[in-house]
């Protein structure tokens, strides 16, 4: 909104003597005074922000206190739930979305503007876009809690945190969805490389698979999970490269080749499979949460014999327990294969 004033011109004499000098200057300050005064009011008035109310301002300025973002509502060993769910919703239902604008962009805390970012999420507006697009310039760090983990990021990718990981409760339309994800698929993950943990969640859009396939044949593995989405036939050779080139470079599996295989369990990529869960296996101290769904995505003589050494009395017992979720919870959602019956009736239905 803009505001005009229109001033009443000053009068031009003559330059008789040094009173009308004096006159006419202290009129053109005054006049230039309340033209400053006039146009800051109004801009004052105009800005959301200073139109909260009390209790937006109670919950903007608790945000203001806290040194971290909560991902999660439980915080710590014993899952504390934060407060920070409790002043988001106060200031979720005390705002307007152009009020969340304003903060999500231009407020003094990032957390705070972080959590306007999350709520404007969770309203599905669709000023979300250009306030990610902005948050793309900030690179200051912002320090994340995730249960009991913490960690740091720069804000522009925290950003993209927020946003993926509670990618699967939003209601967004489809058209904001694809606007978001194509915003941070070409404007930022593509310039930076499709860093890991950020590519893994994007869809097999068709605009997407030109930049994949030129990022996997400049041997960009981070690119893996992606690429295996579209499970084009074409492309087990260049997905074999990759994986090769990663195995040799990471010298054991890493969570990108594991994603990828796991998503396209073709068996040209089964020689993968197996010597990540037996490089896993050789391990001292071995956590197998990694490699269940490999073996579970090749069912054969190898995967069964890994399966049963977990599962054995004599193994880990954390390792053990897991096997065991892992099956019970795969038969809920998936036939079990015959390869792995005789384990699941001996070692989950057995004990029930």
């Amino acid at each position: 909104m803009s505001y005009s004033v229109t001033l009443s011109p000053i009068p031009c004499h003559p330059l008789s003597t040094g009173h009308s000098v004096f006159k006419r200057a202290a009129h053109a300050i005054l006049s230039l005074l309340l033209l400053v005064l006039f146009v800051g009011s109004h801009s004052a008035c105009a800005r959301p922000s200073a139109q909260l109310s009390d209790t937006a301002k109670i919950a903007l300025d608790s945000l203001h206190r806290c040194r971290y973002m909560a991902l999660t509502r439980g915080i710590g060993v014993a899952g504390t739930p934060s407060k920070q769910f409790v002043y988001a919703n106060q200031l979720s239902r005390h705002t307007t979305t152009d009020q969340l604008v304003v903060i999500a962009n231009t407020d003094t805390s990032h957390i705070a503007r972080l959590w306007a970012f999350r709520v404007l999420l969770y309203k599905g507006d669709t000023q979300v876009l250009d306030v990610l697009r902005q948050a793309f310039s900030d690179t200051t760090h912002v320090e994340f809690m995730s249960g009991c983990s913490g960690y740091d990021e720069p804000y522009n990718r925290a950003a993209i945190i927020v946003y993926g990981y509670d990618s699967s409760l939003l209601q967004l339309s489809d058209p904001l969805r694809n606007a978001l994800d194509s915003l941070i698929f070409f404007d930022y993950s593509k310039p930076h490389g499709f860093a890991d943990g950020l590519v893994i969640d994007f869809k097999p859009h068709k605009t997407y698979y030109t930049t994949v396939v030129e990022q996997a044949d400049k041997g960009n593995d981070a690119i893996l999970p992606l690429l295996a989405k579209y499970k084009n036939p074409n492309d087990r050779e260049r997905l074999n490269r990759l994986l090769k080139a990663n195995m040799k470079r990471e010298g054991m599996a890493s969570d990108a080749g594991c994603e990828a295989v796991t998503t396209w369990n073709d068996p040209s990529f089964e020689w993968y499979a197996k010597a990540a869960c037996h490089a896993a296996l050789s391990q001292q101290d071995a956590y197998v949460d990694g490699i269940l769904p490999l073996l579970w995505a090749y069912p054969s003589a190898w995967s069964r014999q890994l399966f049963q050494k977990i599962l054995s009395p004599t193994a880990d017992s954390f390792n053990r327990e897991a096997a065991i979720e892992f099956l019970s919870q795969q038969a809920k959602a998936h036939p079990i294969p015959p390869t792995f019956r005789p384990l699941y009736e001996r070692y989950v239905r057995g004990r029930r």
